[in-house]
């Protein structure tokens, strides 16, 4: 085994997650022609959602934060801004170094169908944990478009209530209503579910009928979700709308006459 990988194998066993990924890293830069095992994929990836969720937990926290001090407190509220956007350079960076090592180490290099779904959903996470700190057009539509492909790999490989059908089907409408296309999750989300209760999975073993039962039952109400908030945002634009002046003094006009 290589040096590196025992080095990166051992930090992940310590939880210090910063150095598994600099061995990692280095790993895969000593065989870049050799495909990643599944182990060492799954153990990279694991050490990046560490990084990654400490990163987007400290965002919210600062956030937070911010919002709570008095406009009077000046200097608190330049020193915390100022951190916050270091923290969200950080994720963004680190956000950027996951997608290249997803684009140069992994996807031309894997075979397997659910391996490559994986992969295309992971970069569709970290393209939306980058658009949760930058809120760029450019950065949203590529993760969209990751997940989209995962979703297109799954609808032509596996069944409808395919485990990872069902899984990439909730992140792609989860960010689709984030990021305010909740009309195209609720079409997403009708189409999924519609197929999936058309298809048949008495042969599932019990286990996995439960499981695509119980996720079933959730994307369900994700759709409710998803409805309640596209009907609230009708009521809010109907309630906000004021007709022109000239338009209701014609409607007066015409009433009179």
């Amino acid at each position: 085994m290589s040096n590196n990988l025992i080095k990166a194998n051992t930090s992940m066993a310590l939880g210090q997650y910063n150095s598994a990924v600099k061995y990692f890293k280095a790993y895969m830069d000593e065989s870049p022609d050799i495909p990643l095992s599944k182990e060492v994929f799954n153990l990279l990836s694991k050490a990046y959602n560490h990084l990654s969720y400490d990163k987007r937990n400290c965002i919210r926290e600062l956030e937070a934060y911010l919002e709570s001090l008095q406009d009077s407190d000046l200097e608190r509220i330049e020193a915390i801004t100022s951190l916050l956007d270091e923290t969200r350079n950080d994720l963004i960076s680190m956000c950027t170094e996951v997608v290249t090592i997803i684009d140069n180490h992994l996807l031309e290099k894997v075979e397997e169908i659910g391996e490559k779904v994986l992969i295309y959903n992971m970069k569709g996470d970290y393209y939306r944990y980058m658009w949760e700190a930058n809120n760029s057009d450019a950065t949203c539509k590529k993760a969209t478009q990751a997940y989209n492909e995962a979703m297109s790999i799954c609808q032509w490989n596996f069944k409808p209530t395919d485990p990872y059908l069902l899984q990439i089907a909730l992140n792609l409408t989860t960010h689709l209503n984030n990021t305010n296309n909740t009309d195209s999750a609720i079409v997403v989300l009708k189409s999924v579910i519609q197929d999936a209760q058309e298809d048949d999975i008495e042969s599932y073993d019990f286990l996995k009928k439960s499981y695509v039962e119980l996720f079933l039952k959730y994307l369900n109400e994700c759709l409710v979700r998803f409805q309640i908030i596209h009907n609230q945002k009708i009521i809010e634009l109907i309630e906000n709308y004021v007709p022109q002046e000239s338009l209701v003094d014609d409607v007066i006009t015409r009433r009179q006459g």
